[in-house]
C-alpha cells in the first residue's frame, strides 16, 4: 500500500521508498522518511494535497505525489 492512501489516524509503517528520485529519497531521509519508520496520517488537505502526518513526535507535511511512491505496510 501507499503512503497516500493512508486514511486519517491511520497508523504504517514504512517498507521502502526505491522508486523515489535520489535527490528527493536523501530529503525524505533528512527528515526521517526511511524503511523501519512508524507513521500516522494527521489530516489531508481539502483537496486532498498535502498530507499532514506525524513521525515520532513531529508532524511533517507532504506532497501527495511524494506520499504515492512510498510503500508502507498498515499497522494493528
Amino acid at each position: 500500500m501507499k503512503l497516500s492512501t493512508l486514511g486519517r489516524g491511520q497508523a504504517a509503517r514504512i517498507t521502502s521508498v526505491h522508486h523515489v528520485p535520489a535527490v528527493i529519497r536523501h530529503r525524505l531521509a533528512v527528515m526521517g522518511l526511511i524503511p523501519g519508520t512508524a507513521v500516522e496520517l494527521v489530516r489531508r488537505a481539502p483537496l486532498g494535497d498535502p498530507l499532514q502526518i506525524r513521525l515520532d513526535n513531529e508532524q511533517l507535511i507532504v506532497r501527495r505525489e511524494i506520499a504515492k511512491l512510498i510503500d508502507v505496510e498498515a499497522m494493528s
